[in-house]
């Protein structure tokens, strides 16, 4: 990536590959933030719907604990599901939620711009995402979560209070157009176009590989075959 190609007065800093980033637009941080708690309660949404979370009905009825009344179990549902789903993306799948993949955004240190540790990401995690138990439900979360960009204006690398906290930075990142691993080579499709880089990971690990880079790292774990020559080279 060539520093010419970002907006001028942009703040650059390391990713994990080595080359530089720029640091990623605060309404795209926002935007992300929103996608993913939304997905988070249709997935909590759709457990309920089949029955996954039968017990919540019983549950909600019988611990109904002020200011939260029977909202309780569901919005202490919400938040460890939330929790799960935060830190499984930003650990296995190189600092990526769903929605800062679609939104081309990635989370890295701020001191090297390496991956995050387990630690890291609860860190990150911790102030967003457990305040969406703060009452009144849901508007609670909202206030605090937007309380957290208070210290945007004053930093160059626009880190947010979590971004503090945890010691991260987010940075405009394309997947389609890096590889940082060096494990997937360009290759052609059948009509002679360069495909993707995800492209190339949805025809190796299938659909849920073509979401995220999730499926690429479950992939690569379960290879027999070290020695053998790239997927990508028999595509």
């Amino acid at each position: 990536m060539d520093t010419e190609e970002f907006p001028e007065g942009a703040t650059i800093v390391d990713g994990p590959d080595g080359k530089p980033y720029p640091v990623a637009a605060v309404w795209r941080r926002v935007l992300a933030r929103l996608i993913d708690a939304v997905t988070v309660f249709f997935i909590q949404w759709m457990l309920t719907v089949i029955q996954l979370l039968w017990f919540m009905d019983d549950v909600s009825t019988r611990w109904q604990p002020d200011p939260w009344g029977r909202a309780t179990a569901a919005v202490l549902a919400y938040v460890f599901f939330h929790f799960v789903y935060t830190m499984v993306f930003l650990r296995w799948n190189e600092g990526q939620t769903p929605a800062m993949d679609l939104l081309n955004l990635r989370a890295v240190r701020t001191k090297d711009g390496s991956h995050l540790g387990l630690g890291r990401c609860a860190a990150r995690w911790l102030v967003g995402g457990a305040s969406w138990i703060v009452p009144p439900v849901f508007i609670g979360g909202l206030v605090v979560n937007a309380a957290t960009y208070v210290t945007v204006p004053a930093d160059r690398r626009r880190r947010t209070v979590s971004d503090w906290l945890a010691g991260t930075t987010v940075i405009a990142y394309d997947r389609d157009k890096e590889d940082p691993d060096g494990q997937l080579e360009e290759v052609l499709d059948e009509f002679g176009q360069p495909m993707t880089v995800r492209e190339q990971i949805r025809r190796k690990y299938g659909l849920f590989g073509g979401l995220t880079g999730l499926g690429r790292r479950l992939g690569d774990r379960n290879r027999d075959d070290r020695t053998s020559p790239r997927d990508s080279q028999r595509l």
